[in-house]
């Protein structure tokens, strides 16, 4: 994580991940989003530096998983990994969203900690509350929680061990 430090706490089901808050700000959607979505989303904002994020918002209900992958073309038009997110009121989450970053290897990101970490300062931003609950409609999906607190940005979810080795947070 690039030397940062961060706190863990764990509850009775749920792992915790303490980060400092990060900002985003409000730019104007760019106008290559077309070349890799057919449907434009109606808000954007940036985080971190230019190798950092860029939050792309679609209206309410908007079904997130048929959105394509953008690929690896990614990389000629922004050095940014793309979360993308819209609100969700017809289930028990708060936000729906999906991650990826194909210019840093990773095209479409299972469970995302780090992006959770942004949507919280962006919905804030937008009027949600301080804490969420996110599913993330990635293939095998997640559920994750955020809660930001002072300067800390508190990112938690169910740790599941799979056959594989490999973990994954619902």
């Amino acid at each position: 994580m690039n030397g940062l430090r961060a706190a863990f706490h764990a509850d009775a089901d749920k792992y915790w991940i303490g980060l400092p808050s990060i900002s985003c700000t409000a730019c104007r959607v760019p106008h290559w989003i077309g070349e890799f979505f057919p449907v434009p989303p109606w808000r954007a904002a940036e985080a971190g530096a230019d190798d950092g994020y860029l939050v792309l918002e679609w209206p309410e209900g908007f079904d997130l998983e048929s959105l394509p992958i953008p690929r690896y073309a990614l990389h000629r038009r922004t050095g940014r990994a793309l979360i993308v997110t819209s609100r969700d009121t017809s289930s028990s989450f708060d936000i729906q969203m999906r991650y990826f970053a194909p210019q840093h290897g990773v095209p479409e990101d299972t469970a995302t900690g780090s992006a959770m970490r942004v949507l919280a300062t962006y919905w804030m931003n937008r009027d949600l509350s301080e804490g969420l609950r996110a599913r993330q409609c990635s293939q095998f999906g997640g559920e994750l929680y955020s809660r930001i607190r002072g300067d800390l940005t508190w990112v938690g979810g169910r740790v599941v061990g799979e056959s594989r080795g490999v973990g994954r947070v619902d």
